[in-house]
């Protein structure tokens, strides 16, 4: 009886330090959304590196654009094009 109440025991703690052990499947794919969403965007305009989420944006020819400042997003919507042509040069 004591052999077999010390093997329960022996096999729960065993059990118990292999879950603490395993690395979960669900954070891993929890982090990816967020980490996209802080990559840092390029502003056409004055070409300065802009946070996704704090970015002011523009839609020109269903493509959205984010811009470091109102100004740079009302010169970029007054002439999309002259900024688009700079854009693809680079």
């Amino acid at each position: 009886m004591k052999k077999l109440n010390f093997a329960i025991i022996l096999i729960g703690l065993i059990t118990l330090s292999l879950k603490s052990n395993a690395t979960p499947i669900i954070n891993g794919s929890k982090t990816r959304p967020i980490d996209s969403a802080k990559k840092a965007m390029v502003d056409p305009v004055c070409k300065m590196k802009v946070k996704a989420q704090t970015a002011k944006t523009a839609v020109y020819n269903k493509v959205t654009y984010s811009f470091c400042s109102e100004n740079c997003k009302q010169k970029f919507v007054a002439e999309p094009a002259k900024y688009i042509k700079n854009k693809s040069r680079d």
